[in-house]
């Protein structure tokens, strides 16, 4: 039974809903307190549901890693120091766990890391770093940024401009950043003036109009424009961490990118973390003083750093991404023996339609027989 003082208090919030509707904007369900859940989804009169996207392809290990949880408050008594020493310091100085993750970061991609919170900040920071690159390079008249139909990189003014749906929604009257170029996929070099581009920003797969993986013919084009002196930028936000078999999502891709970036599943979802993450190419470039003009009161986020670091741990204990072959077949064959077409499939990712109904699903990347299972019950 609930206690007197949870009773009064949900009374409390239920007549505040009803008299404000809408506590955010836009329509709302009161979904009550925490219903039953297991380790991938919900509990519904006893019946175990899988959440088909694990909360945005965030919690791709499931929903009970409380490993990751304790890992982080056994740590949490550790002092910050990040916000002191921008304000007081030349440099910035870091507790041990930040540069230890960093330097794990480091040995894992051979790229340097900027902590941030959000997918949305960390492509904003990546934008900055190539524009600072280029004014050191003298480029100062490279001021456009290329992206790409049908992509998603946030929830910023800027991450929205290289998108596409607030400037199609009727709510708003905001015009685009007018440096944006954004370009079909099957685009033609010659048709740009890529000596005013600063840099191109382009997601590892495209995931906003069904999962659409990009062509070769499509990567050959950036690696040109990469050595025309373009900064190329991977948002692998949404498919890194796991989920293509390997912690960073573009590993396999015919193209290095100078910068990219990470999120969502990188802390196995408990926590917020991003990651801008630069290469050699821009770390020789930028001097020593360089000026991070990027800082938001909780950059460098203790618990965010705790639990990347404690997931990547998992990952190197428990080799998850030795059975990456056999979690991607076994579903395969249990959605094609539903009558399900797939219509598209990158990683764990699955689109897939049968007849007028269409799904989609991010598999966690330690699926069990269990999860399968109800896999099947649920999409019968």
């Amino acid at each position: 039974m609930e206690s007197d003082i949870v009773h009064h208090n949900r009374k409390i919030v239920l007549a505040i809903m009803r008299k404000y509707p809408g506590l955010i904007p836009g329509p709302q369900t009161l979904i009550g307190f925490q219903k039953p859940y297991w380790q991938y989804g919900n509990v519904i009169n006893g019946k175990k549901q899988i959440d088909p996207v694990l909360h945005f392809g965030c919690f791709v290990l499931g929903f009970q890693r409380w490993d990751i949880v304790d890992y982080v408050n056994n740590n949490m008594k550790m002092k910050p120091e990040v916000a002191e020493s921008f304000i007081m310091e030349d440099n910035l100085r870091l507790n041990d766990i930040s540069w230890t993750l960093a330097e794990q970061l480091y040995t894992m991609t051979g790229y340097k890391s900027i902590f941030a919170l959000s997918g949305s900040d960390a492509n904003e920071g990546a934008i900055k770093l190539a524009s600072a690159y280029q004014k050191q390079l003298g480029q100062d008249k490279r001021q456009k940024i290329v992206c790409f139909e049908n992509s998603y990189h946030g929830s910023t003014f800027l991450n929205y401009s290289m998108g596409d749906s607030l400037f199609e929604d009727p709510f708003y009257t905001l015009k685009r950043y007018d440096q944006v170029i954004r370009l079909k996929r099957n685009f033609e070099i010659k048709d740009t003036n890529w000596d005013e581009v600063m840099c191109v920003m382009v997601e590892t797969c495209s995931y906003g109009h069904g999962l659409e993986p990009n062509s070769k013919e499509f990567w050959s084009k950036i690696a040109q424009l990469q050595e025309q002196g373009v900064i190329v930028i991977v948002d692998d936000i949404f498919m890194g961490g796991g989920k293509t078999g390997t912690f960073v999502g573009w590993r396999n891709l015919p193209v290095m990118p100078d910068i990219f970036t990470m999120g969502k599943a990188i802390t196995g979802g408990y926590y917020p973390l991003s990651i801008t993450l630069y290469g050699p190419k821009v770390d020789e470039v930028l001097p020593n003083d360089f000026n991070w003009e990027h800082g938001f009161t909780y950059n460098y986020s203790l618990p965010g750093i705790l639990a990347c670091k404690r997931y990547i741990d998992i990952l190197h204990d428990e080799k998850p991404f030795e059975e990456h072959d056999t979690v991607v077949a076994t579903a395969t064959k249990i959605f094609e023996d539903a009558g399900y077409k797939i219509k598209g499939q990158f990683g764990t990712l699955f689109d897939i339609q049968r007849g007028e109904e269409n799904k989609f699903f991010i598999l966690p990347i330690n699926a069990t027989d269990e999860y399968f299972a109800v896999l099947k019950e649920q999409i019968k």
